[in-house]
């Protein structure tokens, strides 16, 4: 058996139901006069077990006989050599083997870590319930109030499986279809089409690496700012403490940063002359490999095929209206896999595409999780007796650790969500990196992703919806505000695998993947529900909404704030901080210890808002956003209207969450001055322990004796300067600014506009490697001392060929020497 070590911090959540999940571990009494016997149940039915289930240490053992016979497996109990017991449980070609005071199981020959042993009780062996049941495809479910764990595979989805059912479907969702025979009969061919292979090649002796300066530490260095500890997401730069990742014209670049005084250019992966138009979005660094992601697209040819040509003839002769967009090319989200050396050169091992636009992606452990959404080709008020075509519908997707070919997905493997139809088709791709011969695993499902949160152990998806009123004859009544309502989607991650776990649905819509989080077996969302400038039942209100594993409302805390919608939210354990505005900024902290009853505990309001939360500690909360100034009306009627200002940073103490307070303010430029870090959480370097805090700025400035308008609104400001502002920061003293770096020169700062400057030179990452702190443009890298921040040294990029220069070579990896 192939003992392959896998170990996933994901998976070892997963498989464990764990001390939140059980009420004593959060601070309840461990057995209150009312509190139920524990239950295992399976299909409604209870378990008769024997010994007992119970909790070591807050994982709950079960006997391992009879839920092998629930599940349908076979035990098989051995004495080893070593004097160990273990554990074989087969059905078909599954296997799961567990040993008696070992965490390790090995499911298929893949080592997985246990939360708890399995143990020897009573003459039977006692095993952690989760692990064993999702060995062989099961759920379990924690259902706190009641004591009781569910055994069970999550319902399947049913399949479109037909033409007609399709054709169902895509009624049911408002439209109807139609199809350019021969056109489309082109896009299927290019759908097909060979990807033509572009492995790049490693040259070992690129040169004598340059000995480690005092900037590299080892594995002193940032990493991306993620939502979720544990869960990596791409992003435009990263580091492994040696070299510099980044993306720049189409490009990545790697710099090799271990001698900061002179960082140097190590090779390039230049796709411009890429066959299929790759155009990278976003990567990772993990494990020795860097994978690209991005979006590649293909050809469409119908535009010049004749019989195309003579269609459209025929079609103008007969004076026939057509309404049909533009054929576009086809998109795949598609992610290159290389393996990286000493000497930073990439060695390109794997494609994967999937097709549809790339929406994002995550990566635990080895895992990596690839999110799209396919367009088809469907269009509303066309002939409803239009001909399908599966072929249309079928998405298609590539991994070359199988084969070049591209596979496709019949319509008897695209599931879809009952009462949610959509005409688009959301595409998941799962692959386990370190498993170099197992395929990537595609699911399909008619659908659409929209706002995407994932845990370790689950990813989640939000699509908002609008649920028209309808009229007497059952039609929508789009002539009224609709009611806004967020469906979700719940998949389990399961190292290279994503599986469908349950839908639900929430009032209101979301703002962005940080009004979502679990915790304690529990699913957070924070909504706004209605709209600002509507009035009486219609007018916003912001809402959070507590859901248990089934996705099923158990909490709820509604009517927030009303007339204004959410700016951010920041889950922290137990407790929620919401930002909502319209004039004034209200910061609600909010008691989740009992998901039950979310309550509020204390709110504060001040002027401007915060786009961004992020965690200091357990008693500090860091906000980036905007002032703002309230002006009153000049006719003295109505309400005061607010502007925006400089940015602004807030450190609020929220140790007393009955009394948040804003303990310290800095607000940075005036009107006009901008941060990436105000959409983009990743922009933001921070530190705790070193109290460094560093994110770009665009800073605008009102010139002296700029004068405000006729009705009294503050002036922008004109461009200044644009870098990096770099903080020194602790809740005793707030805010310390340590200073700026700029890519930018006298003459680009000279040259630049009221607006506008020379946006390659635009600082959009900061990142550090041991006591060197290093600036990222699109033009350069910068390196500075962390302490000083006086500049160590400089790398300037090579500009990217213009597109009509392209000579289009076989390699699109050049190593720099």
């Amino acid at each position: 058996m192939n003992r392959r070590r896998n170990v996933l911090p994901a998976i070892v959540a997963a498989l464990a139901l764990t001390l939140t999940a059980v009420p004593h571990a959060i601070g309840q009494p461990a057995d209150p006069p009312d509190r139920p016997a524990l239950r295992v149940m399976a299909g409604g039915v209870p378990l008769k077990l024997d010994p007992a289930p119970v909790f070591s240490d807050g994982i709950l053992l079960a006997p391992v006989g009879p839920v092998a016979e629930l599940l349908g497996a076979d035990v098989d109990v051995r004495m080893e050599l070593n004097g160990k017991r273990s554990i074989m449980l087969v059905k078909g070609d599954r296997t799961a083997e567990l040993t008696i005071g070992s965490k390790i199981m090995i499911v298929n020959g893949v080592e997985t870590e246990l939360p708890a042993a399995p143990a020897w009780r009573s003459g039977t062996a006692m095993a952690p319930l989760r692990a064993v049941a999702e060995a062989f495809g099961e759920s379990v479910v924690w259902e706190a109030g009641s004591n009781t764990a569910h055994i069970g595979r999550t319902p399947e989805l049913p399949v479109v499986g037909s033409l007609e059912k399709l054709r169902e479907l895509l009624a049911e969702a408002g439209t109807s279809i139609i199809r350019f025979p021969t056109a489309m009969a082109v896009l299927g061919d290019a759908r097909i089409a060979a990807v033509v292979d572009q492995k790049g090649s490693a040259d070992a002796s690129s040169g004598a690496s340059p000995s480690a300066g005092a900037g590299y530490a080892g594995a002193d260095y940032s990493k991306t700012n993620v939502q979720v500890e544990g869960v990596d997401e791409a992003d435009w730069a990263k580091t492994d403490g040696r070299f510099i990742y980044q993306l720049s014209g189409g490009r990545v670049l790697i710099a090799d940063i271990r001698n900061p005084e002179l960082p140097r250019l190590a090779a390039v992966l230049d796709y411009a002359d890429d066959k299929h138009r790759f155009r990278p979005q976003e990567l990772y660094v993990s494990g020795g490999r860097l994978v690209v992601i991005g979006t590649a697209y293909r050809q469409n040819e119908a535009q010049s095929d004749p019989a195309y040509e003579t269609q459209r003839d025929l079609d103008a002769k007969s004076k026939e209206i057509m309404i049909w967009p533009p054929i576009q090319d086809l998109s795949f989200t598609a992610a290159r896999v290389y393996e990286l050396d000493g000497s930073g050169a990439p060695l390109l091992v794997r494609e994967l595409e999937i097709e549809g636009r790339y929406v994002t992606s995550r990566m635990v452990g080895s895992a990596l999780y690839l999110v799209a959404n396919k367009y088809n080709p469907v269009y509303p008020l066309l002939d409803p007796e239009t001909e399908l075509r599966p072929q249309d519908f079928e998405p298609v997707w590539r991994d070359t650790a199988g084969s070049d070919e591209p596979k496709s997905i019949p319509l008897n493997r695209i599931h879809y969500f009952p009462d949610s139809p959509e005409s688009g088709t959301l595409l998941i791709g799962a692959v386990d990196l370190d498993d170099s011969g197992a395929p990537m695993q595609v699911s399909a499902y008619l659908g659409s992703a929209g706002t995407v949160y994932a845990s370790a152990e689950n990813l989640y998806i939000a699509v908002a919806k609008h649920d028209w009123p309808t009229d007497s004859s059952g039609a929508p009544n789009r002539s009224v505000q609709p009611k806004l309502q967020t469906d979700l989607y719940k998949f389990r991650l399961d190292g290279g695998s994503a599986i469908y776990a349950g839908q639900g649905s929430v009032p209101g819509h979301v703002l962005n993947q940080f009004s979502m989080d679990e915790y304690g077996g529990h699913f957070r969302i924070a909504t706004t529900s209605g709209h600002m400038w509507a009035e009486g039942d219609n007018i916003s209100k912001n809402n959070l909404y507590v859901l248990d594993e089934w996705l099923r409302t158990v909490g709820r805390l509604e009517d927030l704030a009303p007339g204004e919608r959410i700016y951010s939210v920041r889950f922290m354990g137990s407790r929620a901080y919401m930002v909502t505005f319209r004039n004034v900024d209200p910061l609600f902290a909010i008691d989740l210890s009992d998901p039950k009853q979310p309550a509020v505990l204390g709110q504060l309001k001040i002027p401007g808002y915060s786009d961004y939360l992020h965690p200091y500690d357990e008693n500090h909360l860091i906000g980036f956003g905007k002032e703002t100034i309230e002006i009153a009306p000049r006719d003295g009627r109505g309400e005061p209207t607010a502007y925006y200002l400089g940015m602004k940073l807030s450190l609020f103490d929220v140790t007393d969450v009955s009394k948040p307070i804003e303990k310290f303010k800095e607000v940075i430029g005036d009107r006009g001055t901008h941060s990436e870090v105000l959409q983009d959480h990743k922009a933001l370097l921070f530190d705790r322990e070193r109290g460094l805090m560093a994110f770009p700025v665009d800073l605008a400035e009102v010139k002296e004796g700029a004068q405000r308008d006729g009705y009294d609104i503050p002036p922008h400001g004109e461009f200044t300067w644009q870098g990096a502002y770099v903080y020194q920061i602790d809740p005793e003293n707030g805010f310390r600014l340590k200073g700026r770096i700029t890519h930018l020169s006298e003459q680009d700062l000279l040259k630049s506009g009221q607006y506008g400057y020379d946006y390659t030179k635009a600082v959009r990452r900061i990142l550090y490697a041991g006591d060197t702190l290093y600036t990222l443009s699109d033009a350069m890298l910068k390196a500075s001392a962390t302490d000083t921040l006086a500049e160590r040294g400089t790398l300037r990029y090579p500009e990217p060929k213009p597109p009509e220069a392209i000579a289009y070579p076989a390699d699109p990896i050049r190593i720099m020497r």
